[in-house]
C-alpha cells in the first residue's frame, strides 16, 4: 500500500452538478463560498496512456485545513474513472509536491496506475496527475506540481473561508483577482 510523508491538502468527491452540490455543501456543511470553474481547459492531457481531451468542471471551497472540490466530469467518449462518476463520493485525494517526476515513478513503482496526466490552462501551466491505487483505497490519489499560482489559489480559499460571511455561497472562478 502506498505510504506518503505529504500532507493531504484537498479531498475532492464527484458530483453531477458543481452548482448544486456547493449550495448543499455550504448549507449541509456551512463551507464556503465554493468558486466554480466550468470546462477547465487543460493541455498535453494524457488519459490511461492515450492522448485525450478530458472535459470537467469543479467547484472549490475550505473547511478548517482542507480543500473540498466538487468535480463533475463531462466526458462522454472517454473518461479517467467513469465508475468513479457513477458512484459518486470520494473521487480523490490530493497533494503538493516539490519534485513531480519522481512523485510519479514512485507511485507507479508501488503498482498505482496513472490514469491521467495534464497542464492546467497552457502547455506550460502546473501539471496534475492522478493515480488509481486499486480497489483496496476505493478513489485516486492526486498529485499536484508545486507552483506559486496553485499554492496562491489555495492560499486565496483558505483566507475566503475564514472572512466568509454566510452569503453568495457559490461563486464564479473568475470573480477572484
Amino acid at each position: 500500500m502506498y505510504h506518503s510523508e505529504k500532507p493531504i491538502i484537498q479531498i475532492a468527491y464527484a458530483v453531477e452538478n458543481v452548482h448544486n452540490a456547493a449550495k448543499y455543501w455550504s448549507r449541509r456543511f456551512n463551507i464556503g463560498p465554493f468558486y466554480v470553474n466550468e470546462h477547465i481547459k487543460l493541455e498535453n492531457t494524457i488519459i490511461k496512456g492515450q492522448s485525450g481531451t478530458f472535459d470537467h468542471s469543479s467547484a472549490y471551497g475550505w473547511k478548517e485545513n482542507l480543500m473540498i472540490e466538487l468535480i463533475c466530469d463531462h466526458c462522454v467518449d472517454i473518461s479517467p474513472t467513469p465508475e468513479r462518476n457513477a458512484l459518486g463520493g470520494v473521487h480523490h485525494i490530493a497533494w503538493i509536491t516539490n519534485d513531480f517526476e519522481k512523485e510519479r515513478k514512485e507511485l507507479s513503482s508501488q503498482g498505482c496506475e496513472e490514469v491521467l496526466i495534464a497542464n492546467v490552462g497552457h502547455r506550460e501551466g502546473m501539471r496534475f496527475s492522478w493515480f488509481d491505487p486499486g480497489e483496496d483505497i476505493g478513489h485516486l490519489f492526486e498529485i499536484y506540481e508545486n507552483s506559486k499560482s496553485l499554492t496562491d489559489f489555495y492560499s486565496f480559499l483558505h483566507k475566503a473561508s475564514l472572512n466568509w460571511d454566510g452569503k453568495k455561497p457559490v461563486r464564479n472562478v473568475l470573480e477572484i483577482t
